[in-house]
């Protein structure tokens, strides 16, 4: 009434006992009221604008959770990188951006680069995404679910492997495929003497003397009962060093430690 405005007609969209949405409309005090025909067509209106601000709400929840999705995958210790058709980077985390630098630029190289800035996809694992294409393309659609199987790419020097794998976007023919791809940067055992990356040093850095020799022996893939053996400790002393480990570089986990102390 402040504003001259004395009549008003609401759309409400509910969800159970909670209003979702609400669209106002009002006319002041010169105007006629609302008509009967006015109220019919705002009734058939409602159900419209449910239906809309449902799909538009589902949609929010939806990038909600891939942004959910994207940061828990960031955790993982293994590289996971989504190219498109073209195989041009739609998606990937942080050890696969780490282990694509290794692949084109060396250890010394990767270490000395941002990682994420510098990305650029692997010639090996650009040349099985082309393959895959490729026998795609040469099959009918009965065949392509049968014929087409993930290509293995791996650099043992460097202990980088990657599966390549071509995935159908959906059941419309105007829908592209994309490439899914996991990248394992592991190291050789008896790899103990190969020079430790500037961030592997501040974390053990972060660690006591005994510690770092159980995290060294860790990082080449030696299980607890070997590494006790090998120090002469015993397995309960090694898993309590190994939780103090975790516990100091912020961890939850030997595979986390291990991706890490490899950089």
């Amino acid at each position: 009434k402040r504003e001259g405005l004395d009549k008003f007609l609401s759309l409400v969209s509910w969800h159970g006992g909670v209003i979702q949405g609400v669209i106002h409309l009002y006319r002041g005090a010169g105007e006629p009221e609302f008509s009967a025909r006015e109220l019919r067509f705002a009734g058939a209106l409602q159900a419209h604008f449910h239906v809309a601000l449902e799909r538009v709400l589902a949609h929010e929840e939806e990038i909600f959770q891939a942004e959910q999705f994207s940061a828990m995958l960031e955790e993982v210790p293994v590289g996971l990188l989504l190219l498109d058709w073209d195989a041009r980077l739609l998606w990937r985390n942080g050890e696969a951006a780490h282990g694509c630098a290794v692949w084109n630029y060396g250890e010394r190289g990767a270490a000395a680069l941002k990682a994420r800035r510098a990305f650029r996809v692997p010639a090996p694992v650009a040349q099985a995404c082309a393959g895959l294409r490729h026998q795609w393309e040469s099959a009918d659609r009965a065949q392509r679910a049968t014929l087409v199987r993930p290509r293995a790419v791996s650099d043992d020097a460097l202990g980088l492997h990657a599966k390549v794998a071509l995935r159908a976007a959906g059941s419309s023919a105007q829908l592209r495929p994309t490439f899914q791809i996991q990248i394992d940067y592991r190291r050789p055992r008896g790899d103990r003497n190969r020079p430790l990356s500037p961030g592997a040093v501040a974390l053990l850095a972060r660690l006591s003397a005994r510690e770092r020799e159980v995290a060294m022996r860790m990082r080449e893939g030696l299980r607890t009962a070997e590494i006790a053996a090998e120090l002469g400790r015993s397995p309960l002393t090694i898993k309590t060093q190994l939780a103090a480990v975790f516990s100091k570089l912020e961890i939850k986990g030997r595979a986390r430690a291990i991706a890490l102390l490899n950089r």
